[in-house]
Parts: C-alpha cells; sequence; structure tokens
C-alpha cells in the first residue's frame, strides 16, 4: 500500500479494541478506536475519507448491525467490516443487507484478513460479501 488509508475499529472492549487496532496497523492503516456507536458516527462524519471501519456487534449504545447501516450511509465506498464472536446464519444475512463487506467470526481470520488488507487494493473485490470463519475465507452466497 503506497499511502497509509484511515480506518476506525468499533469495540468497547479495550483488549480486543486494541489488538484489531493494531493488527490493521500493521497492514498500513491510520487507525483510530471508538467505543461507541455514538463516537463512531462522530469520526465517520468527521473523517468521510474512512477507507475501513471494523464494527463489534455488542456495542453498549446501538446494535453492531445498526451501526453498518449508518455507517454505509456515510461512507459508501468503505470497506465495512463486522467481527464478532456469533456464528449465525441469520445474523451473516443482515450484516450482508445492511452493508457489511466482510463478516468475520472471533477469533478465526485474523491473519487471512491481514494479509489481504496489505494487499489492497488488489484484493478490494475479494473483500466484498465474504465471510471470514472456522472454515477460512468463502464468499457469502446469501
Amino acid at each position: 500500500m503506497s499511502t497509509p488509508c484511515c480506518a476506525l475499529v468499533v469495540e468497547d472492549e479495550p483488549a480486543n479494541r486494541d489488538f484489531f487496532m493494531r493488527l490493521i496497523t500493521q497492514a498500513g492503516f491510520e487507525v483510530r478506536g471508538a467505543l461507541t456507536a455514538a463516537e463512531a458516527l462522530e469520526i465517520a462524519r468527521a473523517q468521510p475519507e474512512l477507507r475501513l471501519v471494523a464494527v463489534d456487534l455488542q456495542l453498549p449504545d446501538m446494535r453492531g448491525l445498526d451501526l453498518v447501516l449508518e455507517l454505509r450511509g456515510l461512507l459508501p465506498d468503505a470497506l465495512l467490516l463486522v467481527a464478532t464472536m456469533w456464528d449465525e446464519p441469520r445474523m451473516i444475512t443482515e450484516a450482508f443487507s445492511k452493508g457489511c463487506n466482510v463478516f468475520l467470526v472471533k477469533p478465526h481470520g485474523f491473519m487471512e484478513l491481514f494479509q489481504r488488507l496489505k494487499r489492497l487494493p488488489d484484493t478490494r473485490e475479494e473483500l466484498t460479501r465474504m465471510i471470514i470463519d472456522q472454515y477460512g475465507p468463502r464468499p457469502y452466497m446469501g
């Protein structure tokens, strides 16, 4: 990646947020963190150049999937990644219907995601409608 891109990690668990921020920074992004959906929306409005947003589903002030929908409206070209420990087909379908690009089931797939982020923009298309879970990366076919 020739120039750093802006990224945001929305995660209320400090250890998880710090880990994900370090991972994305190592992939070449300038990363900010947010504890709440309200903070994330404030950052997104102030930084329309955000190119990647990772959202946890369990936030203290809003459902992560509702945040994804709002972020998609604010950041139509950004990669929106849902990161959760929940691996439920109905939730995956809802995430993609709200504008998610990648559904990552924790703790699986962090290194797979890291490798693809390092190779952006070449991997941009691969990171559209993708699930990364215990079975590895695969396209969402729903």
